[in-house]
């Protein structure tokens, strides 16, 4: 449980907001420790950085909205940042010396993870309504 965010508390049945915020993290981290370890153009790291963190806000955003249209709005801009996200990690990856494969694996598998659960939401909400 985080005490600083009352909205965030790991329950169960918010699995794509747990999920996001262990992504931003992920994220986080791996961009913090690329910052002080190697001397790269900074841009990309922060609109990698940018994007991931945006993912979980909008998701985040989500449980408040207004209705059903606003709900799935807020997950598009979500599914919109994480398309962003990878266009930015593939962007990286381009160059050997910023990480091996094997340091991003679990960070691939949470933004797969999202992708395909944004997906099902969206669906699932736009065919109930």
């Amino acid at each position: 449980m985080n005490p600083y965010d009352p909205h965030y508390n790991a329950r169960p049945d918010r699995h794509v907001q747990n999920l996001s915020v262990t992504f931003a993290r992920r994220v986080r981290q791996f961009c913090i420790k690329r910052q002080t370890s190697i001397a790269i153009d900074r841009s990309p790291l922060v609109q990698l950085y940018r994007a991931a963190t945006s993912v979980a806000a909008n998701i985040r955003e989500s449980q408040f909205a207004e209705s059903t249209k606003d709900f799935v709005h807020k997950l598009k801009i979500a599914e919109k940042e994480l398309a962003e996200y990878h266009f930015w990690i593939g962007l990286l990856m381009d160059e050997p010396s910023i990480a091996k494969p094997c340091e991003l694996e679990e960070i691939h598998s949470l933004s797969l993870q999202l992708q395909k659960l944004l997906r099902s939401i969206i669906l699932a909400k736009r065919s109930n309504s």
